[in-house]
């Protein structure tokens, strides 16, 4: 859990910096186009301001745009170090990591806690197989 932090911590970092900035930006030039537009006579209307709100909106889309595309970026990079961490398993059968790789590529959804579940499992098949060697090495009984 750890290594998969470790290597989305930067882009998670910066996603977080984005969405901090995205709805803000959204909400406030939305709001202030639709009083420009529909709430100003058309004499008061200062069309610089309605520039200005409409480059900030379009900031603040793209921003929310970015954010999506380094998520969808994020949950890629943990899913292959998942694949690769249970394919590179000495512990488990072929058979088992079939399994779960196959339930994590189809339900990313469920990635993380299919993937918890292996570890769980390669856990518990690793502490049997420590405590029945001792029993493999005395010398006949």
């Amino acid at each position: 859990m750890e290594q998969i932090q470790k290597l989305i911590f930067p882009l998670a970092r910066k996603t977080s910096k984005y969405m901090f900035w995205t709805f803000p930006l959204i909400g406030i030039s939305f709001l202030n186009i639709i009083y420009l537009l529909f709430f100003v006579p058309d004499g008061g209307r200062d069309y610089g301001l309605l520039f200005v709100y409409s480059v900030l909106g379009a900031l603040g889309l793209a921003l929310w745009k970015e954010t999506r595309l380094n998520k969808k970026e994020i949950e890629k990079i943990g899913m292959q170090y998942m694949v690769e961490r249970i394919t590179k398993s000495r512990s488990v059968s072929e058979e088992v990591k079939t399994r779960y790789i196959r339930r994590i590529k189809e339900k990313p959804a469920l990635a993380m806690e299919n993937f918890v579940r292996f570890l769980q499992e390669e856990d518990r098949i690793e502490r049997r197989k420590k405590l029945e060697q001792p029993e493999e090495d005395q010398p006949g009984d």
